[in-house]
């Protein structure tokens, strides 16, 4: 499966999990229920004993029993909604919640370095912004996880063991299965399943902090002569809070096993797929099945139990309740060999060179000759069937994006990873080549920042002139982590100075279109100005005019000849009133410009993941119709992909 049937996936695992949530909401529920008029019954059976023996008591009562279950199902909706909010932060606020600390971009740990490398490379290659890295220092199994709502917020958390005890092959295997959550919209379901499930638990601490009330209070209790019957309710209510917490864990086991196992090998298929390289991944699994397992030592790590690499549990489950494949079957499933003796590799075999900084022996050292198109990795080139590869994880682009990484200044590297110099990047990006223009950017940039902003922005802005747009658009990625660990006001003033850069000549080209779908949509749901909008649209009947917008653009951008821009919009247009557009009409230039698009890929990005794919695939059409991806095209495929939430690769230089 691709990119887009892996989101279709996620989405009817969404489903799934509101249909298991509201089976064990309801059997909690009416569990409490009948113990609490069970708690009654003994209550009122003991009360007439000491009155009138010859009452009887009812066990029934509909009243008692519908504001008991009232009760408890408030307390798992507010549970469930506080937990949510406690997680709208997205992936840091589970990292930290965990006890992991963020990675400083500028450290010179050779282990934080290695782990940086490897994440860049990885989300360069996949064409997403550049995740949070948390590091749990006090985990010393091998283990990771990736949470967040989307890629605009999400984190990568590795324990100490992952960079004590693994090698770069392998490291790169665990990141790789963790991108692939990211990409398959995992991650997602994954909040959303921590939010659900602690209110199914809440029961089980509500119970506790009343037995342990009551146990203070007993020795003041048995000081007093008269016994009320009302401490025998307490009692009982508070033991069916235990046990019905017990099932609520039950069930919560059972829905993480339900909706995580098959998850892990389609992670794991995806890893080898990236990386071309199953002893990476595979010598991961071996080392945790040997002598450094997976387990989380954190008390709030059952709650993410499911979102981890490995299987946490200090105690092997059974495969009722287990989250995760045994060891051996996800070793064979991605075609490693298996047997006791590789499985239980000993410490002492563990390689002591093995984290050291292994970054020098690029595997690329230049980019590819302009006149060249091949199907070789290393040229970095593009062909109509690549089209396919739109949404899917492909080792060839990890060997582009170190390639890219490689050809870009390492000052540059460098300082992208401060906050300063992210600032300094972005605006250097958005300078014209007209002499005018360009000074009065100049002048608000320094009428508007600091001084070492200013600074290092005029030493480096040189640096841009004639760079690919390839290279940029990583840069950009790379900024991402910089520049979210700005306030929220930094931020507001960040936006204003793009603002007033992009519209100083009172136009927008499409490198600053596509800036401000990169940096603004990426950032402005991680700071929670904007929401993604809900996937409602399920054909391309009504998006006629959409689709002819963005074709025609296209077309536009990639060839100057009438004839040549005709001949590229019907191939992708060929692609679309297959799904059902109809007759999709070219545009002229005036009829298809920034707005325009602008408009077109807010209604597209309404569609469910198929239509997006289709989309995709028809702009890739028209884009490499004359057989090469120009600059221009370039920028606009990754406009359109970052509009519409879908990454897209750097397939191509040219």
């Amino acid at each position: 499966m691709d990119f887009f049937d892996r989101q279709e996936l996620a989405r009817k695992n969404s489903k799934r999990l509101i249909f298991y949530y509201i089976v064990a909401v309801i059997g909690i529920v009416c569990s409490f229920g009948f113990a609490v008029l069970g708690a009654r019954y003994l209550f009122l059976v003991k009360l007439s004993d000491q009155t009138n023996p010859l009452v009887r008591q009812s066990f029934f009562d509909s009243e008692f029993f519908l504001y008991s279950a009232l009760g408890v199902l408030v307390l798992i909706i507010l549970s469930t909604i506080f937990k949510s909010a406690a997680l709208s932060g997205g992936g840091a606020a589970v990292a930290k919640s965990l006890g992991g600390k963020e990675v400083d971009s500028t450290t010179s740990d050779p282990r934080y370095r290695r782990l940086i490398n490897v994440v860049e490379e990885m989300s360069i290659a996949s064409g997403v912004p550049v995740p949070s890295i948390y590091v749990m220092e006090q985990e010393d199994g091998i283990n990771a996880f990736a949470a967040g709502h989307s890629s605009s917020n999400a984190t990568i958390g590795v324990t100490a063991g992952c960079l004590n005890k693994l090698n770069r092959s392998e490291l790169q295997g665990v990141i790789a299965h963790e991108f692939s959550h990211i990409l398959n919209g995992d991650m997602r379901l994954n909040i959303r399943m921590m939010s659900v499930l602690f209110g199914i638990l809440m029961m089980f601490v509500i119970g506790k902090l009343i037995l342990r009330g009551f146990g203070r209070s007993s020795s003041r209790s048995r000081s007093s002569s008269k016994k009320g019957g009302g401490e025998g309710f307490i009692i009982v209510v508070a033991l069916a809070l235990l046990l019905i917490g017990l099932m609520g864990s039950i069930m919560a086991r059972l829905i993480k096993a339900a909706l995580s196992r098959q998850r892990e090998f389609l992670a794991d298929a995806s890893a080898v797929q990236f990386t071309r390289d199953p002893s990476g991944i595979s010598g991961a699994l071996k080392k945790i099945g040997g002598f450094a397992g997976a387990r989380i030592e954190h008390p709030r790590g059952e709650e993410a139990s499911h979102m981890f690499f490995g299987s946490c549990y200090k105690k092997k489950l059974s495969n009722l309740f287990a989250t995760h494949p045994p060891i051996d079957e996800r070793i064979r499933a991605i075609g490693g060999a298996f047997d006791e003796n590789l499985t239980l590799v000993k410490e002492s075999e563990l390689d002591s060179g093995q984290i050291s900084m292994d970054e020098s022996q690029s595997l690329v050292s230049s980019f590819s000759d302009p006149s060249t198109h091949t199907s070789d990795p290393q040229k970095g080139s593009f062909h109509e069937e690549d089209l396919n590869q739109i949404g899917q994880i492909m080792a060839d682009q990890v060997i582009v994006a170190q390639r890219i990484i490689s050809e870009i200044d390492e000052s540059l590297v460098s300082l992208i990873h401060q906050k300063s110099g992210a600032h300094a990047i972005v605006y250097s990006l958005l300078l014209s080549e007209n002499d005018q223009v360009r000074e009065n950017q100049l002048n608000v940039i320094k009428g508007s920042c600091e001084d070492e902003v200013s600074k290092t922005l005029k030493a480096i802005s040189d640096q841009f002139k004639g760079m690919h747009s390839t290279e940029k658009i990583a840069l950009l990625d790379l900024a991402v982590p910089a520049l979210r660990r700005l306030s929220p006001e930094e931020y507001g003033q960040f936006c204003e100075i793009i603002n007033e850069l992009i519209n100083i000549d009172e136009q927008v080209d499409l490198f600053e279109f596509m800036i401000q779908k990169i940096i603004r949509l990426h950032l402005d749901t991680f700071f929670g100005r904007i929401r993604t909008p809900k996937e409602t649209i399920k054909t391309l009947s009504k998006m006629n005019h959409e689709s002819s917008v963005l074709l025609s653009a296209i077309a536009g951008f990639g060839n100057e000849d009438e004839l040549n821009r005709v001949q590229a919009f019907k191939k992708g247009a060929a692609v679309l009133e297959l799904y059902g557009t109809g007759k999709l009409k070219f545009l002229p230039p005036v009829n298809c410009g920034i707005g325009q698009m602008d408009e077109a890929l807010k209604a597209f990005e309404k569609c469910v993941p198929t239509l997006k794919k289709t989309l995709l695939i028809a702009c890739g059409k028209a884009a490499i119709s004359d057989g090469k991806i120009t600059s221009n095209e370039a920028e606009i495929l990754r406009a359109i992909g970052d509009s519409m939430g879908t990454p897209i690769p750097p397939f191509v230089y040219t």
